[in-house]
C-alpha cells in the first residue's frame, strides 16, 4: 500500500492496509475526518472497501480538519483529494464547520476538474438537532454535485454499508 506523509507522519501508518502489499496501487482512497471517533469511523469503511477490492492495491491518504490551518497540510491534502477515486468524509453533524474546510473543498473541487469519482458521506447525527446540523449535510450534497462525484451516504456508525463491499470492486475495476 502506497501512503502519502502529511503533517511530518506518515499517513495510514496507525493502523495496517487490509489489501495485499505486492499489489500495485489501483484504487485511491482519501479518508478526511475530524477526530478520533470520526477517523475510526472512516477507517471502517476503508476496510469495506478493501474487502470488496482485495486483488487490487488502495493508495490511502489522511486528512484531519483540525490540521487543514497548517499550509503545507492544506496544499498537499488538495492534490491528493483531486486525485482520490473515493473521498470518505468523516464527521460529526455540526452547525458550521471551520473556513478553511469550506475553501480546501473549493479549490479541490476544481483541481478535479469533473475527474468521475465517489464521495462518501458518514455523518455522526447530533445528539440534539438544530436547524444548523443539516448543513454540513446539505453543503456535502452540493460539493459532490458541483465536482460530479457520486455521492453515497452512509448509515450509522458502526453499521455496515450496504452494497459498500460489491461497490469496492466496481471501484478498483474502473480505477
Amino acid at each position: 500500500m502506497k501512503q502519502n506523509f502529511i503533517n511530518n507522519r506518515m499517513a495510514g501508518a496507525e493502523r495496517p492496509a487490509t489489501v495485499r502489499p505486492d499489489a500495485e496501487p489501483m484504487l485511491n482512497v482519501a479518508l478526511v475526518y475530524a477526530d478520533g471517533p470520526t477517523r475510526e469511523r472512516a477507517e471502517q469503511v476503508l476496510d469495506q472497501i478493501a474487502d470488496g477490492s482485495a486483488d487490487r492495491g488502495i493508495h490511502r491518504t489522511d486528512c484531519t480538519i483540525g490540521n487543514l490551518r497548517e499550509m503545507k497540510v492544506f496544499s498537499q491534502s488538495v492534490a491528493d483529494l483531486a486525485r482520490a477515486d473515493v473521498i470518505v468524509v468523516s464527521l460529526h453533524e455540526v452547525d458550521r464547520l471551520p473556513a478553511a474546510f469550506y475553501l480546501w473543498v473549493n479549490l479541490w473541487l476544481q483541481v478535479r476538474a469533473g475527474r468521475p469519482g465517489t464521495l462518501l458521506a458518514l455523518l455522526a447525527p447530533s445528539q440534539e438537532p438544530t436547524l444548523g446540523t443539516q448543513e454540513t449535510r446539505r453543503y456535502l450534497y452540493a460539493a459532490a454535485r458541483q465536482g460530479g462525484l457520486d455521492l453515497v451516504e452512509c448509515g450509522e456508525p458502526g453499521q455496515p454499508i450496504r452494497g459498500l463491499r460489491d461497490t469496492g470492486a466496481q471501484w478498483a475495476k474502473a480505477a
